[in-house]
């Protein structure tokens, strides 16, 4: 009844080697090249529709005006010197008044005549005046600070004095 089949021996079948497909049609690979081409197409459409705007680089040019002080320094060197010197002879108080009115108006002139009389026994003698600082207080106006050193004689006693 039941036939017993005879085994016949198969050939052996050569297995094919696998091999792994690269290439356009990977998903990922397409969702790339979508997004690459998107972002080209994207700059290129906001370059066309970009407003035209020139860049303006301006320059602006700072003039540093430097103001040369030496002549005012001596205007009030000689000023202090011809102002805080005096004497008590007449003729030292005429050639102190005349050399004050180079500096002094007509009206203090006069509320400085007053000032060195002959009766008076003190005289003084300027020996050093120091200019600390010239500011510009407007065009043509300054205001300074200086310090006069002194010799104050009275009678027969001398004394130096500093004045700021």
């Amino acid at each position: 009844m039941f036939k017993k089949k005879e085994k016949t021996e198969k050939a052996p079948t050569n297995k094919k080697v696998r091999t792994m497909k690269v290439g356009t049609h990977k998903k990922s690979v397409l969702l790339l090249w979508v997004v690459l081409l998107t972002s080209t197409s994207f700059g290129v459409y906001k370059n066309f529709t970009a407003i035209d705007t020139h860049t303006v680089h301006e320059k602006e040019i700072i003039q540093l005006r430097l103001n040369d002080t030496n002549g005012i320094e001596n205007f009030v060197k000689n000023f202090a010197k011809a102002y805080y010197s005096w004497d008590t002879s007449k003729e030292a108080i005429e050639a102190r008044t005349t050399e004050i009115s180079k500096y002094l108006t007509k009206e203090l002139q006069d509320l400085n005549a007053d000032t060195i009389r002959t009766d008076i026994p003190t005289s003084a003698t300027v020996t050093n005046v120091l200019v600390w600082n010239v500011e510009q207080s407007g065009t043509d106006d300054f205001t300074v600070a200086y310090e006069v050193d002194q010799q104050v004689k009275e009678g027969e006693q001398t004394q130096a004095v500093t004045e700021n």
